[in-house]
């Protein structure tokens, strides 16, 4: 294991105490209405490269000459930092994002779902698999309770401090390199002031660090008709419910467009439907469901999960999604991979047995061939893959 990843290990919380502080903290928010502040209209989009400098900056890529952050990156902080971050980089492609792609090609490519976009509920800032699972996207739409948040601007990273600034980001990614998930308790901490305010940042490192170009962040709220409405971007302290970042991966000429939403995903989800509008909008989508605490088992999260059964022309997930029960249908086609396990406390109680009698006939399972979710490098890991064919009526 690379210094990268165990110089932060003595730091974490143990697995069960994040994943139920992750529940606790999702059942005891209040849904959110979003009532915008009255505000003077400023440009709502920065067009300029300090988004691409600074996701370069902070995925430990060497960005351009004249730029911005070309002293801090000959600095022996930022060296040793990228140095570090290349090394557990290749280490993941090679440990698991080959087998990623693997199956990506074996079993996703040869699907036409004809969706028309990514729909990645309960994503935190998880921008690897989304895009690694679903490499064609053009769309991609996160949402989460975690807050947008701003980049903080190239003169706040200081030489004399800049060893100690880096060494959060060295935390704050460890969770999807080691266990292939945030923990949310985690991002509370470390997205919450410690590191960054919200999960842009995170998002757009990723990104540049998946070889992505940023072309342009535009902050923004929904309308009531569920349309993304720019605001004002020169305000540091605002709280944005919502981004819209568009891309490029590596030379090709069309722009790939991720949003992703602060948004209460259980009971608001149904008394505030400009998400849900919102959705609709963007047409069908092919979901992806991972290390989502369970919570599409919960009535609480009822209406969340009848869009994504009413909606998806694709849904990949792990045991954490909707539950099986749900697929069991003529409308659904449903594959099976890995192995199916005893979820770990505090959540037990979701244990399905009919996903287990499944998995128990050979002739329905195949191949996985990589590690990921709650169980990660513990116990074996599953995944489903439910396409639609066809709807009811």
């Amino acid at each position: 294991m690379s210094r990268f990843i165990a110089a932060t290990r003595a730091a974490r919380v143990t697995y069960t105490v994040a994943i139920l502080l992750s529940f606790i903290a999702l059942s005891a928010t209040p849904a959110c209405s979003h009532r915008r502040e009255e505000r003077p209209r400023k440009p709502a989009t920065l067009e300029t490269p300090f988004w691409n400098d600074t996701a370069q900056f902070l995925a430990g890529v060497k960005g351009r000459v004249d730029g911005p952050f070309h002293q801090l990156e000959d600095t022996e902080a930022w060296r040793t930092y990228a140095a570090e971050f290349d090394e557990t980089w290749k280490a993941v492609q090679k440990d698991q994002f080959q087998a990623v792609d693997a199956f990506q090609k074996r079993e996703l490519s040869p699907i036409q779902t004809h969706g028309n976009f990514v729909f990645y509920p309960l994503s935190g800032p998880d921008v690897l698999y989304a895009t690694h699972f679903f490499p064609e996207g053009r769309t991609f739409v996160f949402a989460g309770l975690e807050r947008v948040g701003h980049l903080r601007p190239p003169e706040n990273y200081k030489a004399e401090t800049l060893d100690r600034q880096l060494h959060g980001w060295r935390v704050s990614v460890d969770s999807m390199f080691e266990r292939s998930f945030f923990v949310t308790s985690e991002m509370d901490q470390e997205f919450h002031g410690r590191v960054a305010d919200g999960l842009l940042p995170m998002i757009l490192l990723l990104l540049a660090r998946g070889g992505h170009t940023i072309e342009q962040v535009r902050y923004g709220h929904l309308t009531d008709g569920g349309e993304f409405a720019g605001e004002d971007a020169s305000d540091p302290t605002f709280r944005h419910p919502g981004v819209e970042i568009k891309f490029k991966r590596g030379p090709e000429p069309e722009s790939r467009t991720l949003y992703y939403f602060s948004f209460d995903l259980g009971p608001a989800f149904e008394r505030n439907p400009s998400f849900s509008r919102f959705l609709q909008r963007q047409g069908t989508p092919d979901t992806l469901v991972k290390s989502a605490s369970f919570l599409l088992h919960w009535r609480q999260c009822k209406g969340l999960r009848e869009y994504i059964l009413e909606n998806s022309n694709l849904v990949l997930q792990d045991d954490t999604g909707v539950p099986f029960r749900f697929f069991r249908n003529a409308e659904w086609q449903v594959s099976l991979f890995g192995a199916y396990s005893r979820p770990d406390r505090p959540f037990r109680r979701e244990y399905q047995p009919d996903l287990a009698e499944a998995f128990h006939a050979p002739a329905n399972v195949r191949q996985l061939g990589f590690s990921l979710g709650y169980g990660a490098g513990r116990r074996p890991s599953s995944m489903m893959l439910a396409k639609r064919v066809h709807r009811r009526g």
